[in-house]
C-alpha cells in the first residue's frame, strides 16, 4: 500500500507541476477572464499546498525521529535553491531585477521571498519544516494543530483577506510583516499547516468512503471557487494564495489519493521539481522565440497556445536534463567499476 501511495502522489505532483505552469500563463484569458481567475488563481492554488502535505507525509514522522536526516533534506533544499539562484541570475541581471536593491532587499529576497517570482517556494520550505518539527517535538498533535491554524489565518487576512483588515489598526501591523516579507505565503504562516496536515496522513487515518470523499471533494472545491471569486469581485485580495476552504479541499484531496491504488511509474518526481525549476525560464524562451520568428499573435497573444508551447519546451529540456544525467551516472560507474 505504501509503494502504491508513493506512486499516486507522484503522478498528481507531475500534473500539479504542468498546472503550475499555468498560473504564471493565464491559458484561458482569451477565452474568459473569469474562467482564467477562478482555475488559475483560486483552482490552480491547490497545487503548491499539495506539494508540501507531499513532503509533510514523508518527511516529517522520519525527522521527528531522526535529527540527521531533517539535517539533510534541509541541506538539499538548500543546493538545490542555490542551483536556482545561479540559473536565474543572468536573467535577473538581464531584466535589471538587480538594479537599486540595498543589501535589505538583497538579503529579503534570498532568505524569504525568493531572488525569481517562483523561487520563494525554497527558503520557505527551509523555514517551515524547521517551525513545524520544532513545534511538533515540544508540544502534542492538538496543539500544534492549533498554533498552525493561527499562523494560517494571521497570513489569510495578508493576502485573500486583506481588504477586510485595510484601513484599520491591523494594516500597520501587517505594513511591518510586508517590510520583512513581501507575502505573508511564506515559511511562517503559509507552510507550517501543509506540513502538517501531510503528516497526519502518516499517522492518522481518516475514516470515509471514496464516494462520500469524491463528493465532500466536489463541494468544497466548488465553495472554494466561489470563495476565491466573491473575494475578487469584492476587491479583497491583496494576493490570492489562502483561502479558508483550502485546507478542507486539500484534506479530502490528499485523502483520496493515498487510498487509491495503481501501477508503477518512473521518474515523474524528478520531472516534476524540474517542470517547477524550469519553467520561467521556458516562458522567456518561448516569448524570446516568438519575436524572433515574427509569431507573437500566436505564441505569445493566445494565452492557451503559449501555455502549451511552454509545457512542450519544458518537458523536453527536463527529458534532455534527465538523459545527460543518466549518461553521466552510467559513464561513473563504468570507469569506477573499471577502476576496480
Amino acid at each position: 500500500m505504501k509503494n502504491n501511495v508513493k506512486i499516486n502522489l507522484d503522478k498528481f505532483r507531475f500534473l500539479a507541476a504542468l498546472l503550475v505552469i499555468s498560473i504564471h500563463t493565464y491559458p484561458f484569458l482569451n477565452i474568459n477572464s473569469e474562467i482564467d481567475y477562478i482555475i488559475t488563481r483560486v483552482l490552480a492554488r491547490t497545487l503548491v499546498p499539495f506539494f508540501l502535505m507531499t513532503t509533510g507525509y514523508f518527511l516529517i514522522p522520519k525527522a521527528l525521529k531522526h535529527k540527521e536526516i531533517l539535517n539533510g533534506y534541509v541541506k538539499k533544499i538548500i543546493k538545490i535553491y542555490i542551483i536556482c539562484i545561479l540559473i536565474y541570475l543572468p536573467i535577473n541581471i538581464y531584466t535589471k531585477g538587480l538594479d537599486n536593491l540595498n543589501l535589505i532587499n538583497i538579503l529579503k529576497g534570498i532568505f524569504i521571498d525568493g531572488t525569481f517570482y517562483h523561487l520563494w517556494y525554497f527558503p520557505a520550505l527551509i523555514l517551515g519544516i524547521l517551525i513545524t518539527c520544532t513545534i511538533l517535538k515540544k508540544l502534542n498533535n492538538k496543539k500544534s494543530f492549533i498554533i498552525f491554524i493561527i499562523l494560517y489565518l494571521i497570513g489569510l487576512f495578508g493576502d485573500s483577506y486583506y481588504g477586510l483588515i485595510k484601513n484599520t489598526i491591523f494594516e500597520n501591523v501587517y505594513n511591518y510583516i510586508f517590510m520583512i516579507s513581501n507575502y505573508t505565503r511564506n515559511g511562517l504562516f503559509y507552510v507550517p499547516i501543509f506540513l502538517y496536515l501531510g503528516y497526519t496522513f502518516n499517522t492518522h487515518n481518516y475514516n470515509i468512503t471514496k464516494k462520500q470523499n469524491i463528493i465532500l471533494l466536489i463541494l468544497f472545491s466548488i465553495l472554494l471557487g466561489l470563495e476565491g471569486y466573491n473575494l475578487y469581485l469584492l476587491d479583497i485580495p491583496r494576493h490570492n494564495s489562502m483561502y479558508l476552504t483550502l485546507i478542507p479541499c486539500m484534506i479530502l484531496l490528499f485523502n483520496l489519493l493515498i487510498k487509491t491504488n495503481d501501477t508503477q511509474s518512473r521518474n515523474l518526481r524528478e520531472i516534476s521539481e524540474l517542470i517547477y525549476i524550469i519553467h520561467p525560464m521556458s516562458i522567456i524562451f518561448i516569448r524570446g522565440i516568438a519575436k524572433f520568428i515574427k509569431l507573437e499573435n500566436i505564441m505569445i497573444n493566445n494565452n492557451f497556445i503559449h501555455y502549451i508551447c511552454v509545457v512542450i519546451l519544458t518537458l523536453i529540456i527536463c527529458i534532455i536534463f534527465i538523459k545527460i544525467k543518466e549518461v553521466i551516472k552510467h559513464g561513473f560507474r563504468k570507469r569506477r567499476n573499471f577502476t576496480i
